[in-house]
């Protein structure tokens, strides 16, 4: 082969290596362009209440504090109303959209008093010991009558426990979050332990203070139960399933499931401390398209108003996921609330 030859053929292979590299380029560019606004989330399908998460990505150059949740500001509108009005003392907000993530908190950060809300963790602390040995739902205890704790309660139990009855643990968790039960809870408790349960709440790495004297939470701390439950990534998944399984039952219809279409199911907790009239409810909105998280917490000097107002933020709420208000346009990461 000549010189002219070997110059032709090197020629030629620059020019195919370079068009080979070009339509690369194009293609990875164009690929990019198209999936630039798009969020891609891989879970586990085959699951009731859960989505166990396996992995996620946010859409590329999301910046840090980028607003994806326009009806935020109806929301902040609304709870200001209802402080200006004196309709309360203290209201705050918290909502997630568990497909993509983002969220936003009005007053998330205000401490509260959990009050019931804390019979959540029992709840989460005996379904981790029934991961390692199931026989421990069916352990029973003794309900001796003594003292009852559910008189001091203003959402009184529809259906108490009865005295000198002995009931499984499954039958106190379904007593103790179904009708937030008081008796359940102690007698739980009482054979759980502070050790035990302080042990799965830092487990759990919730944003908690357990120095705190007054024992306070903020929503955007509680909401981690939630988010770990959703995800099945404390409990395993079958235990994850029978926690908001539970949930979904609660006998509670003056809160967030007043504010939702017949038939959607909510998996939620709600609590009352009577002292200083603080009225709370967090759960689980199963929107046929788009599941959520919603917590509202309230102090003021009337329980039936403090219903009404969870209420209305929750109808506000879903009617706004369901309109779509922000469906399809970027999704935010976490920032504060």
């Amino acid at each position: 082969m000549n010189k002219f030859s070997y110059r032709y053929l090197y020629v030629y292979l620059t020019a195919a290596t370079l068009l080979f590299i070009g339509g690369w380029l194009v293609r990875g560019t164009y690929d990019r362009l198209q999936d630039h606004s798009r969020s891609r989330r891989a879970v586990l399908q085959g699951f009731r209440f859960t989505s166990p998460l396996l992995d996620v990505e946010m859409p590329e150059g999301v910046a840090i504090g980028h607003e994806p949740i326009p009806f935020k500001y109806k929301v902040r509108e609304f709870v200001q109303k209802q402080l200006d009005t004196r309709q309360v003392i203290k209201l705050g907000v918290y909502y997630r959209d568990l497909h993509d993530g983002p969220w936003f908190g009005i007053n998330a950060k205000t401490p509260f008093n959990p009050a019931s809300l804390m019979k959540l963790p029992i709840m989460i602390a005996w379904l981790k010991r029934a991961e390692r040995d199931p026989r421990e739902l069916a352990r029973t205890f003794l309900y001796d009558g003594v003292k009852d704790l559910s008189e001091i309660q203003s959402f009184s139990p529809e259906l108490k426990l009865v005295s000198g009855r002995s009931y499984t643990v499954e039958q106190l968790l379904y007593h103790m979050m179904m009708y937030s039960d008081n008796n359940a809870m102690s007698m739980l408790f009482s054979k759980l332990g502070v050790v035990e349960l302080d042990t799965v709440l830092n487990s759990m790495d919730i944003n908690r203070n357990p120095n705190n004297p007054n024992d306070s939470i903020t929503l955007h701390g509680y909401s981690g139960y939630f988010r770990i439950l959703y995800n099945a990534s404390f409990l395993n998944r079958e235990m994850s399933e029978k926690a908001l399984e539970i949930l979904s039952l609660q006998d509670f219809p003056q809160g967030i499931i007043a504010g939702v279409p017949k038939g959607t199911i909510v998996a939620s907790k709600f609590g009352e401390h009577g002292e200083d009239s603080q009225l709370h409810e967090f759960g689980i909105v199963y929107h046929r398209t788009h599941p959520y998280i919603l917590g509202i917490m309230t102090q003021g000097d009337d329980f039936g108003k403090q219903a009404e107002i969870i209420r209305d933020i929750s109808r506000m709420i879903y009617a706004e996921v369901d309109a779509g208000a922000y469906i399809g346009q970027d999704a935010g990461v976490e920032g504060p609330p």
